[in-house]
């Protein structure tokens, strides 16, 4: 973990000494600032994944006719139905899990801020909004549940709209995953449930705009 962490920890306290050094002297607004411009940056690296596992999921939408053929099909031999539909899955270079992937692989940074803040001296004694110290978890279970929610809309966004197993799958593990990031979420300090939110939101507007650019592009083949 110290692979992340001690790059992490240097690549923080670069952004802390920016923005202090631009003049912003309220405290609660700079380490704001901080956590908002560090998660951007961490977001646009990791951009080509977002770009790539969005195209998975919309294709698997794109593959609902066929599936459902191949559920018809095959109804009586579960076997050789998992079998058609992975073969179905490769012929499309789509993978069925690919909206849970980015939470997968974003964990490992999350859990390497969590020692980056964790050991950040600053935010002890820094209110923010509702929140008395950004070092010490929201008693009052507001961050915690926007952090679940946005988690649950970020996956959603990325589910295919279909309803075969695999689907069905993804669906219970982002419901799982959200549930899980509010429990945590009430644990962690206030400065690392931030970031997750940020983070959450500006992925959401990522897949927005891909979803949004793959559709058009879509309907521009169909006019020629």
């Amino acid at each position: 973990m110290n692979i992340l962490v001690k790059p992490l920890t240097s690549f923080f306290d670069l952004i802390n000494q920016f923005v202090t050094g631009i003049g912003i002297k309220n405290l609660s607004l700079a380490y704001f600032l901080d956590i908002f411009i560090f998660t951007l940056i961490i977001r646009f690296i990791i951009l080509p994944l977002t770009i790539s596992q969005t195209r998975s999921s919309v294709k698997m939408g794109e593959l609902q006719p066929k599936l459902k053929e191949l559920q018809e099909k095959y109804k009586n031999d579960p076997q050789k139905l998992q079998q058609k539909q992975m073969e179905l899955y490769k012929e499309a270079g789509v993978n069925p899990l690919a909206g849970c992937l980015p939470i997968f692989i974003q964990f490992p940074i999350f859990i390497a801020m969590y020692y980056v803040i964790y050991n950040f001296k600053g935010f002890a004694g820094v209110p923010f909004l509702w929140v008395p110290s950004l070092s010490m978890p929201d008693k009052y279970m507001i961050l915690p549940i926007l952090s679940g929610l946005t988690t649950f809309l970020s996956g959603l966004m990325m589910q295919p709209k279909t309803d075969d197993p695999s689907a069905k799958t993804q669906k219970q593990m982002n419901i799982f995953m959200s549930i899980f990031f509010v429990y945590i979420s009430y644990k962690f300090s206030a400065a690392l449930v931030l970031y997750w939110i940020i983070g959450n939101i500006i992925q959401i507007t990522q897949q927005y705009f891909i979803i949004n650019r793959i559709k058009h592009k879509e309907e521009e083949k169909l006019v020629k």
